[in-house]
C-alpha cells in the first residue's frame, strides 16, 4: 500500500513509497516497514537502530519521547503522532483494509473462563453454518482451526490483520478474548464490538496490576471506554454487580445468574452426576431443560453467558438451546479421563485460587463419596501472593496434595514450594515431587482406583518453562500414556 494512502502528509508523498508492512517489534521489522515506537520501560534506542538496518522505510513515534532523528538522516522517514497507540490503531485499520461493522466482534474479559465462553460462542456460530473467528488463550483462526501464539490478545496490528483475514474468509464473527495486559497497554484500541462480555474477576495478575482496584478499572474500559451494542455480564460474583452499577446507560446490559432469578439469562434445578450436569435455562424467550456431559458449575455459567451473548430473538435462542447438547469440552478445560481400575482423573488450567476452588468444589458435587487427589504448582516469576492461597485452597478442600512444577520459569523452585506450603495446616499430609510426570504418575496408580484426581495449573499448555526454555511437556500425553 502506498505511504500516501496511509498518511496524508506532503512531506511522506514525495517518493510514491510502497509500504509492505507494520510492526511494533524492531525485530520483525523488513524492507519498506513502518515501525512503531511506544516508549515503554524497557525500551531502547538500539531498537531504532535495528528497524533502521532491517529496512524500516518510516518510524513514527509519540511527539513525547525524545529522539535523535538526525543521527538517521536519509536512512529512514520519521513521522511525529499525538497519540501513538491511536494512530497504530487507525493506520494498521487502513493497511490491513479491515472493513467496520460487516462483521460482528464480541469481546470477552474477566480473570476465569475467558477461552470457554469464547469458544462456546464459537462453535454455537459454527453449528448454525456459519464461521467464527477466535482470537485467544487457545490459538488465533477460523474455528476450529486455531494456530498457537503467545499472547491471549495480540497488539492491535495483528488484531486488525486477524479480523481482515476473517471477514475475507467470509467469517460472520470474531470473538476476542481481552486480557486485562491487552486492555491496559490499548491492544484493542480503535475496535468497535457489538457485545462485550464479563465473566469474573478474581486474584491473579497482581504483579502486574498491584492491586485489585487497578485490575478491576482495567476490565471496567471494556464496558465504559469500547463501543458496544450490548453488554453481557455475570452478577454472581461482586466485581460483576459492581460493573453492572457502574454502567450508566442499562438498557444495553443483559445479566446472567445461576443465584438471581431476576437476572435476564437465569440457571435453576442445577443437578451434578459422574457423567454431566442437568439444569433449566430461564429468559423472556422460554424456558428449557439442558443436559450436558461437562463438569462444573462454572460450565453452567458460560453456558449461560454464551447463550445470552448470541440470543437476540426467540427463533435465535431456541436454535441455540438446541444445538448447546452437541458442544465440546474445551482443551485443558474440566477434561476427565477414565479407565477401569484407575482413579478418575481431570485436567484443567486452574491457576488462580478461585479457579482451583470452583473446580475442587464442583467435583466434589460429582462425586460427593470419592476422595480427591489434587497435584498443582505456581509459577515463577507471576504473583507471589497467590501462592500461600491456593495452598490454603488445596489443603480446605483436598484429601491429598501433591505440590509440583507449573512453570517455574529462572524463579527457585524451592522458594515456590515453600510460598505454597504456607498456606497447608502442620497436621495435613501433603507431598512435593518437582517433576511432573511422576507427580502425576504416583497418583494415576491401582490403588487410587477410587479416588479422583485433579491435575491443575496447565491445562491445554504444551510445554514446562524452566530457566528461560520451554521444554515439550503435556499433562494430557502423560494421562494418557498411563491409562494405556
Amino acid at each position: 500500500m502506498k505511504l500516501k494512502s496511509l498518511i496524508n502528509d506532503k512531506k511522506l508523498s514525495i517518493d510514491n513509497i510502497n509500504i509492505v508492512g507494520l510492526s511494533e517489534n524492531s525485530k520483525e521489522i523488513k524492507k519498506n516497514y513502518i515501525f512503531f515506537i511506544k516508549e515503554t520501560k524497557n525500551f531502547k534506542s538500539s531498537y531504532i537502530d535495528e528497524a533502521v538496518n532491517n529496512g524500516a522505510k518510516l518510524i513514527i513515534y509519540s511527539k513525547d519521547c525524545q529522539l535523535n532523528i538526525k543521527k538517521y538522516n536519509k536512512l529512514c522517514y520519521f513521522y511525529a503522532v499525538d497519540d501513538i497507540d491511536r494512530a497504530i490503531s487507525k493506520l494498521s485499520e487502513k493497511f490491513h483494509k479491515v472493513k467496520k461493522n460487516k462483521i460482528k466482534i464480541y469481546g470477552i474479559t474477566g480473570t476465569n473462563g475467558k477461552s470457554t465462553v469464547s469458544n462456546f460462542i464459537a462453535q454455537l456460530i459454527t453449528l448454525q453454518k456459519e464461521k467464527a473467528g477466535l482470537i485467544g488463550t487457545l490459538g488465533n483462526g477460523i474455528y476450529p482451526k486455531l494456530s498457537q501464539k503467545n499472547l491471549t490478545t495480540p497488539n492491535i496490528i495483528n488484531i486488525n490483520k486477524y479480523i481482515s483475514q476473517f471477514f475475507n474468509k467470509e467469517a460472520s464473527a470474531v470473538v476476542i478474548e481481552a486480557s486485562s495486559h491487552g486492555i491496559k497497554q490499548n491492544r484493542i484500541q480503535g475496535i468497535n464490538f457489538d457485545t462485550v462480555i464479563f465473566t469474573n474477576l478474581t486474584h491473579d495478575h497482581l504483579d502486574y496490576h498491584k492491586n485489585m482496584k487497578d485490575y478491576y478499572n482495567t476490565k471496567l474500559k471494556l464496558f465504559t471506554k469500547y463501543k458496544s451494542k450490548r453488554k453481557i455480564i455475570c452478577i454472581d460474583n461482586y466485581y460483576g454487580k459492581k460493573i453492572y452499577k457502574d454502567i450508566k446507560n442499562r438498557n444495553k446490559v443483559k445479566t446472567v445468574s445461576i443465584s438471581n432469578s431476576k437476572a435476564d439469562f437465569y440457571a435453576s434445578d442445577i443437578t451434578y452426576y459422574r457423567y454431566g450436569i442437568k439444569f433449566k435455562i430461564h429468559s423472556n424467550y422460554g424456558d428449557k431443560e439442558i443436559n450436558i456431559k461437562m463438569f462444573g458449575e462454572f460450565n453452567v455459567i458460560n453456558i449461560l453467558l454464551a447463550v445470552a451473548s448470541l440470543a437476540t430473538n426467540k427463533i435465535k435462542y431456541n436454535l441455540i438451546i438446541n444445538n448447546i447438547i452437541k458442544l465440546k469440552p474445551i482443551d485443558g478445560r474440566m477434561n476427565k479421563y477414565y479407565k477401569v481400575g484407575y482413579p478418575t482423573t481431570f485436567i484443567d488450567f486452574a491457576h488462580t485460587p478461585d479457579a482451583m476452588k470452583q473446580v475442587i468444589v464442583s467435583i466434589k458435587k460429582h462425586f460427593p463419596k470419592n476422595k480427591i487427589i489434587t497435584i498443582f504448582g505456581c509459577g515463577g516469576e507471576r504473583d507471589t501472593k497467590k501462592r500461600k492461597s491456593m495452598g490454603e485452597i488445596a489443603c480446605k478442600l483436598s484429601d491429598h496434595i501433591i505440590i509440583t512444577n507449573d512453570n517455574p520459569r529462572n524463579e527457585s523452585q524451592k522458594k515456590i514450594t515453600e510460598d505454597i506450603i504456607l498456606g497447608i495446616k502442620k497436621n495435613k499430609k501433603y507431598q512435593v515431587v518437582l517433576d511432573r510426570s511422576k507427580a502425576i504418575k504416583k497418583s494415576l496408580n491401582r490403588s487410587n482406583f477410587d479416588k479422583v484426581v485433579l491435575i491443575l495449573g496447565k491445562g491445554h499448555e504444551q510445554f514446562q518453562i524452566v530457566k528461560s526454555k520451554k521444554i515439550a511437556y503435556s499433562d494430557k500425553s502423560e494421562v494418557i500414556k498411563l491409562m494405556v
